[in-house]
């Protein structure tokens, strides 16, 4: 019985794939590092041959200004934090989709009100404690209070 020998794929042999990928992430990694840490060391940008690496499409070049936390209280006015009250699923990026929906979904705040009233029959307030990360990130700049109650979410 005689064997065939493999056919090779359109990039080549496994050790072309390989060479391949680590050249890719050597390029990725060269053109995060152009973005960021590059014109803070040497004062300029260089010019990169691959497009998405020129023009800087590179996640996490700019990070936020102003941050919002997100906290409920019910009659005992014990804050407690708003996640609490969501029930998808999502262990160890609860915050994070929190916050993802409220910025995504305009009415995200009234239904988690609606969900968490008609579960509990009594009225909670939620506390939007925004943050300016540039002028003090330890001390909140504002606190909006809303209530949310058998009449939806208000302002109080």
């Amino acid at each position: 019985m005689k064997v065939k020998p493999r056919a090779r794929g359109i990039i080549g042999s496994v050790t072309d794939r390989r060479v391949l990928v680590v050249a890719w992430i050597a390029l990725s990694v060269l053109g995060a590092m152009n973005h960021t840490i590059a014109e803070k060391l040497f004062g300029q940008r260089f010019d990169l041959v691959l497009p998405h690496l020129k023009y800087g499409h590179v996640m996490f070049n700019k990070n936020l200004r102003v941050v919002q936390t997100y906290e409920y209280a019910g009659p005992d006015g014990v804050r407690h934090d708003l996640v609490e009250l969501v029930r998808t699923p999502s262990i160890g990026y609860r915050h994070a989709r929190l916050a993802i929906n409220v910025l995504l979904k305009r009415d995200y705040l009234r239904e988690l009100c609606y969900r968490a009233y008609g579960a509990r029959k009594e009225e909670l307030s939620f506390f939007v404690t925004e943050y300016q990360v540039d002028v003090d990130p330890r001390t909140p700049s504002q606190t909006k209070t809303l209530v949310c109650g058998a009449h939806g979410l208000r302002d109080r």
